[in-house]
């Protein structure tokens, strides 16, 4: 399987997600450098076409730094998953302040992505 065109198939969807009320927000899943810098153009291109705005983070939060780009329908959302940042929360280290942001609903969720991930790499 190629692997830039796993990651851009999942932005796809996570575009999908969003742009079809499902989610408020999503994020990629995390990035070495080397694949933010590979998939971004062609990721951008694809949140766009789908009428949704994008941010682009380097998580510091991790022993590992990765790239992941935030996807939201809102130019607001942005901002307040920004202000969560800034208050120092990291999604890299617990989704729970973001879960109104990522439409989580916490009686009916499951096991998420991010959580196969920490437990695969933990902190």
């Amino acid at each position: 399987m190629d692997k830039y065109a796993f990651i851009l198939g999942m932005i796809t969807a996570f575009c999908e997600c969003v742009a079809g009320g499902c989610k408020r927000m999503a994020l990629s899943p995390p990035l070495t450098s080397a694949d933010y810098g590979a998939v971004s153009a062609e990721a951008e291109k694809i949140i766009e076409k789908h009428g949704l705005v994008h941010y682009h983070e380097m998580n510091l939060d991790r022993p590992a730094p990765f790239d992941w780009i935030v996807i939201a329908a809102k130019r607001e959302t942005i901002e307040q998953y920004k202000a969560l940042r800034q208050a120092g929360c990291s999604p890299a280290v617990s989704l729970k302040p973001f879960s109104e942001l990522l439409s989580y609903n916490e009686k009916e969720s499951v096991h998420t992505g991010y959580d196969a991930f920490r437990e695969y790499f933990p902190i």
